[in-house]
């Protein structure tokens, strides 16, 4: 269905209109008449329809459920005073409803502008150029009207919430949660599990064969966790795999399902776990889509001004969720809860690019690895041990701004005789292998490791083309390989262990270096070209090294290879501090150092 607009707005005749002008504070108020039609052809609206308005400006609801007037097969809303007192863009949805089911949301935007309180009849520029109603109508349908020209049954291509929840307020096993005006706040700490569940003012039919977001937005504070959110009915969630925890959305992330039958949902559920501090707020939103777009700070140029140029990300991003509290009574456990991150990612079978997954880490110490290869030697073993990091699957903790709330232990002597342990029987260990051509982050986790390979090992194998990589904001305590007999006294085992290749980009971000037994922070060497395709450039490495702490140790690159990149490979070394020294290094067959390297602000 499409709506085009007749206003009675005076503005600028020769503007070129992007959205409705009104005035802030307009004591006047304004109306907007809508009028539907499909290929064309007006709308006959029966008497049982009913309309209500929404808005918000800067993610601040100014209008909830407001009724509109509807007569003559014409929708009249009134922009009322209440609704104009915060200037800036304000997104509309006009519903319309029969017998407490959604007909369609039809949605537009209205420009606040930022004046003085209007008590005229009318709103006047400056000077005394006003249009014509036709001017408004032609400018408004180029425009505004024109995003909505396309529209079906239920738009999809912009944000439309299906979900309205009541006001409530509800106190159990230590926790407080309440709703109000669909904002859902919630305080205390939990002495147990629990959970609760908020109805929602009228049910959502989802449909068979379509698919659908739920995002949360708008949290409060970000050190706080526990929380996760389930759409049901009644008490039954609608489906375990569709789980969206507030640690992810404090990334704006959603969680997407699409239905295999009709389903109803009337409610949402939420699980507290035991022994967590609460104290956040947010608003949640589902949607018909496989993309989120309420409250997340909107691009109006592309998703409301000219939407024929906006294109639906074309893959759907899954969660799953490590926790140590998880067990086999868990619900949904092995499916998308674990207690190892190893589990969680060897679960994974269908990534690519359409296809992709994000591992979220509670907060906690995790030994399980440790546990897992303790007294087992490396000797004669083809492969690693540890996390096989996979093509577009992430790795993060529940807040990846406090990485010393979720630990990564891993002591490789654990289990073996030390008086014994050679580097040989712990050389394949190691948390996270880069695992070739792949494209990932590690975001958020301290690195408690000592006596394994290194404290990350960067190796993407010569085949990395499309090879893209991040890691930020992680704390690593390396202690080298201070107890294997073989490397008494030695201290030059990296904490970051690299080997890479050509077209390869990587990134080391907000990281900070605590060392014992170690003097070399960064170690890279360059790989052969092991593709199995080629380039008409074979271009170099670019990694940057920004804003870190290296505590005291040192930065070598290093070519190990004869055969030298058309373009070298370049390591940008970026407002990093606590650098011993930056080394360029070389060894037969290579003649010479394949590395550019860049130095921006860097102190001693």
């Amino acid at each position: 269905m499409n709506v085009k607009y007749k206003l009675n707005l005076d503005v600028y005749k020769d503007r070129n209109y992007e959205s409705i002008i009104v005035a802030q504070n307009d004591d006047k108020s304004r109306i907007i008449e809508c009028k539907l039609y499909a290929d064309s052809q007006p709308i006959a609206l029966s008497s049982s329809v009913t309309a209500a308005f929404n808005a918000t400006v800067d993610n601040v609801i100014v209008a909830e459920n407001v009724p509109c007037i509807v007569a003559d097969n014409v929708v009249k809303i009134t922009l009322a005073k209440s609704m104009l007192q915060l200037a800036g863009m304000m997104k509309c949805e006009l519903v319309l409803s029969e017998n407490d089911t959604i007909l369609t949301s039809q949605h537009f935007s209205v420009f606040v502008n930022k004046s003085v309180i209007n008590t005229k009849s009318k709103y006047e520029p400056a000077g005394s150029n006003l249009a014509t109603k036709k001017d408004v109508n032609s400018a408004i349908k180029t425009a505004s009207a024109k995003m909505i020209e396309k529209d079906s049954l239920l738009n999809t291509s912009t944000s439309i919430n299906l979900t309205s929840l009541e006001d409530t307020e509800q106190t159990a096993n230590g926790v407080t949660i309440s709703v109000s005006n669909n904002k859902i706040t919630l305080s205390g700490t939990s002495t147990a599990a629990v959970n609760f569940y908020l109805k929602l003012k009228r049910a959502v039919t989802l449909e068979q064969g379509k698919a659908y977001c739920l995002s949360l937005q708008n949290f409060a504070n970000i050190t706080n966790s526990g929380c996760v959110f389930y759409p049901a009915n009644s008490q039954t969630v609608i489906s375990s795999s569709w789980l969206l925890s507030e640690v992810s959305a404090f990334k704006n992330a959603a969680a997407t399902y699409t239905a295999t039958e009709n389903v109803v949902v009337n409610s949402i559920k939420i699980a507290v776990a035991a022994n967590r501090l609460i104290d956040n707020s947010c608003n949640l939103q589902l949607e018909q889509n496989n993309k989120k777009s309420a409250y997340a700070n909107p691009d109006f140029i592309s998703e409301s001004i000219k939407p024929e140029l906006y294109q639906t990300p074309d893959y759907t991003m899954h969660y799953l969720y490590v926790s140590n509290d998880y067990n086999e009574s868990t619900e949904g456990f092995g499916v998308t809860k674990f207690n190892s991150i190893l589990s969680a990612n060897d679960s994974i079978t269908d990534n690519n690019y359409h296809n992709r997954y994000t591992i979220i880490v509670a907060q906690g110490t995790y030994t399980d690895m440790q546990d897992r290869y303790a007294g087992l030697s490396d000797v004669g073993l083809v492969g690693y041990r540890g996390v096989m990091m996979k093509d577009y699957v992430y790795y993060e903790s529940e807040n990846i701004y406090n990485p010393s709330a979720t630990i990564i232990k891993w002591d490789g002597a654990t289990g073996f005789d030390k008086s014994a342990l050679k580097s040989e029987d712990i050389i394949k260990k190691c948390p996270f292998h880069l695992d070739l051509n792949v494209h990932t982050h590690i975001k958020g986790f301290t690195f408690d490791c000592k006596n394994i390979r290194y404290a990350l090992h960067l190796e993407s194998g010569g085949t990395g083309y499309a090879t893209d990589w991040v890691v930020s904001n992680c704390v690593f305590k390396w202690g080298g390989r201070a107890d294997c007999v073989d490397y008494i006294g030695k201290t030059t085992v990296p904490v970051f262990g690299c080997g890479h290749s050509f077209g390869e980009n990587g990134l080391i971000e907000n990281c900070k270096i605590i060392v014992e037994n170690c003097t070399v922070g960064y170690q890279s060497h360059e790989n052969a070209d092991n593709s199995s395709f080629g380039l008409a450039l074979k271009t170099g490495a670019n990694i940057t090294i920004r804003n870190c702490d290296f505590g005291g140790t040192e930065i070598q690159a290093r070519t190990l290879k004869g055969a030298y990149s058309d373009t070298p490979n370049v390591l940008t070394v970026d407002r990093c501090v606590n650098i011993s020294d930056v080394k360029k290094l070389y060894a037969a067959p290579a003649t010479k150092c394949d590395w550019t390297v860049v130095e921006n602000l860097r102190q001693g």
